[in-house]
This record gives C-alpha cells, structure tokens and sequence, in this order.
C-alpha cells in the first residue's frame, strides 16, 4: 500500500483489509517511483487514487482506478475506472466483474466464429440461401447479445468480505 497519509493511520487501514506491505508519508514523485520499480519488475500495477497528488501515479499505472464520490476531476480523468462510491471494499468485486467480462467477451468471439463457420459450410454445401443465411446470422447477433446481458446486476460470492470481518473479531 502507497499512501500519502500518515504511516501509523495507513498501518491501521492495512491490517483490516489484509494488506502487509505499507509505505506511508510519501510525495506524489515518490508514489510514481514505486509504481515505475514494480513495473520493471515485471509486475502489473493497479492504482487507486482520490486526490490531485495521485494522477501521476494513476497515469503510470497497468489499471487505473479513482474513486470517484470524494475523487478530484484529474484523479478521475486519469483514471480507467471510476467508482461512484467510496467504498474500496468493491475493489475485489470489481475484480471479479473484470475476469467476468473478459471471459464473456472471449465466449461470445468463440461462439461467433463457431456459427459463422457453420454457416459458411452450410452454404457451400447448398443447406442455406441467403435469406436462411441471413436468419442464422442475426440468430447468432442475439445469442451474443444474451450471453453479455448475463454480466448486467452480477452477483458474487461475498467471501473475501466475510473472511474480512472475521480477521476484525465480528
């Protein structure tokens, strides 16, 4: 954890969420050096920013995130993702609904492909005109459409909160 607040406050913040490496009182160059090592090394970095002195550190980073209720507009505009509230406890939720999303994505291309090549054989055999091609076609279009609907209002498992609450004793 990089933060410009001060260590001890940043320690605190750092053990109810399970994070064990903190670096706090640090200058805005000094949260852009870290990102810049990590990243050498090979890493890929997610910043999450509220304030002017993060954009630097935000631009630099792999994915960027702002939060976006108490966030300044250049932490916001440097950012990849905005979230409406300030709560950082969604950061694991916002991971999942990424890993989702790309899944979904690369089934849908999947799909796609697999009912055009369909298709295409199809017609070189003679089994579909145009007009049958065509109802394939926009059949395959919805089925895409569909199977991305189902990321909308996602649920997860709410496991990492819970296993939070029960490292703070409640």
């Amino acid at each position: 954890m990089l933060t410009g607040d001060n260590t001890e406050t940043a320690n605190y913040f750092a053990s109810q969420v399970g994070i064990g490496k903190v670096y706090g009182n640090l200058l805005p160059q000094e949260k852009l050096d870290w990102i810049e090592k990590l990243k050498s090394e090979g890493k890929k970095v997610c910043m999450i920013g509220d304030g002017v002195n993060d954009a630097p550190a935000l631009k630099t980073a792999d994915v960027r995130v702002a939060m976006g209720s108490v966030g300044s507009d250049v932490a916001i505009e440097a950012a990849d993702i905005a979230l409406l509230g300030d709560d950082i406890g969604k950061i694991p939720y916002l991971k999942k609904l990424s890993n989702s999303t790309l899944f979904t994505i690369k089934a849908n291309i999947i799909i796609s492909m697999a009912i055009n090549a369909a298709a295409i054989v199809c017609s070189v055999l003679g089994l579909l005109n145009p007009v049958t091609g065509a109802i394939v076609h926009n059949a395959g279009s919805c089925l895409v459409v569909l199977n991305a609907a189902l990321l909308y209002d996602r649920k997860f498992d709410d496991s990492i909160k819970k296993n939070r609450y029960r490292k703070c004793g409640t």
